[in-house]
């Protein structure tokens, strides 16, 4: 955890620095520095159609550069507890509809903090990944909410078959809803 720490307070200062450097009266804001928080439903299904679902909340980081006024990349840094406590690592392009909604997509490395058994069969595999897919809307300038939905693409997490039965492990797809802050 000291090192996600670390990590989220090198980011911060070198989105500060950007900024600082950015002449606002010579040229637009090209960087956006922000947080995010929200609420998480998910869905866990092993490849035999055993289900897990459940629910959760997130809080993260993003930093976004504008490279034109319709297009724009976003990196976040979201940490998820929703049954698993997972760090996610989208890469995502933004396309501006209008100043109020932006639509987004991207790749997302999801990385698995908690092993939930002491059993080796039963732990989370650490490194998984994820496609997303969301819409924005921009209440003023500062604040806006977001609409996302995560499709795990490799099977990440063990879904419980039952007592002597063999590990199936299965991919989780979520539906986020969220609440940001730019600065």
């Amino acid at each position: 955890m000291k090192k996600i720490s670390v990590i989220i307070l090198i980011t911060m200062n070198l989105a500060s620095v950007i900024n600082a450097q950015n002449n606002e009266e010579t040229s637009p804001k090209s960087w956006d520095f922000g947080m995010r928080v929200g609420y998480i439903n998910y869905d866990l299904r092993a490849d035999k159609n055993n289900l897990k679902n459940g629910h959760g909340y997130y809080a993260g980081l993003f930093l976004e550069k504008h490279i034109s006024e319709k297009w724009a990349f976003q990196l976040e840094a979201n940490y998820n507890y929703s049954g698993f406590s997972t760090l996610h690592l989208p890469f995502l392009a933004k396309y501006n509809l209008s100043k109020k909604f932006q639509l987004y997509a991207g790749p997302q490395l999801d990385f698995s903090f908690e092993q939930n058994s002491f059993d080796d069969d039963y732990k989370n595999k650490r490194f998984g990944a994820s496609i997303v897919l969301g819409v924005q809307y921009n209440i003023d300038s500062h604040w806006f909410i977001d609409a996302r939905y995560n499709h795990g693409v490799t099977n990440q997490f063990p879904v419980f078959q039952g007592i002597d039965s063999p590990v199936d492990y299965g991919k989780k797809t979520s539906f986020n809803i969220g609440l940001g802050y730019r600065f």
